[in-house]
């Protein structure tokens, strides 16, 4: 083996393998970017993933958690007007009125037209006209007394319709038997205590003429009311003779 040192150019050429070997092991190594990349991406990775555990973790656990209902305010009722409305039923109780009594004065009329309220005349007797007689001249006392009016509707043109209307005052001898012979009067009638006073109809037809006849006697205290009617209906004439008469 050769032992010499090297000389000349191989010496030359030595040292300059030595230099570039020792530069070489000096020199920094490159960096190895892709392990890194992927390190970091890795690492965003996992944050990336635990922040949407922890995300979805926190939604579970509101999720459990009971929400509270919102609270609903609930306006207080108004409290009720002491003020009635105009249209509200009235339930008061009505006034008493004193009940009506047989003792009541009675108030005879004076002329056929008043026998009934005004509002009344034309609906029970429209413009029929009226013929008013003199009692004990023109027509005779009743067996029931003296007769203070008595009034009669007909049209001229009529054969048997119409109205008859008298009123007077008799004893209580003469009314009760009055009362007493009624159901054998014109065929028959009954009589019957009606409020404060006694009444008394008997109806009929008209034979020959198939129409119906009415004949009413009405008493209270000592006043007495006769209508004798004929093919005439009417809607509480008798009502409205006893208002004008004992204010009923």
């Amino acid at each position: 083996m050769n032992t010499e040192p090297p000389e000349g150019d191989e010496l030359q050429r030595m040292l300059v393998s030595m230099k570039r070997n020792v530069l070489d092991r000096a020199a920094p190594r490159p960096k190895r970017r892709r392990g890194r990349s992927g390190l970091m991406i890795g690492v965003v990775a996992l944050l990336a993933v635990g922040t949407a555990t922890g995300a979805v973790a926190l939604t579970l656990s509101q999720q459990d958690e009971p929400v509270a209902s919102p609270v609903q305010t609930q306006e207080p009722e108004p409290a009720p007007s002491a003020t009635t409305p105009t249209s509200a039923p009235i339930t008061a109780s009505p006034t008493p009125r004193p009940t009506p009594s047989r003792n009541t004065v009675a108030t005879i009329p004076t002329d056929c037209r008043s026998v009934v309220p005004a509002p009344d005349y034309d609906r029970l007797f429209g413009e029929t006209p009226v013929t008013e007689t003199t009692p004990g001249v023109d027509a005779p006392d009743s067996d029931l007394g003296p007769t203070s009016i008595s009034c009669l509707w007909r049209d001229p043109r009529a054969d048997i319709s119409g109205i008859s209307i008298q009123i007077g005052t008799g004893s209580d001898a003469q009314l009760a038997e009055a009362v007493r012979r009624f159901p054998d009067f014109d065929g028959g009638g009954t009589c019957e205590e009606r409020g404060p006073g006694t009444f008394c109809q008997s109806r009929a037809t008209v034979e020959g003429y198939g129409v119906e006849k009415a004949y009413t006697f009405y008493f209270r205290g000592t006043t007495w009311i006769v209508i004798d009617q004929t093919n005439v209906p009417t809607d509480n004439l008798l009502g409205s003779l006893s208002e004008t008469i004992w204010g009923d």
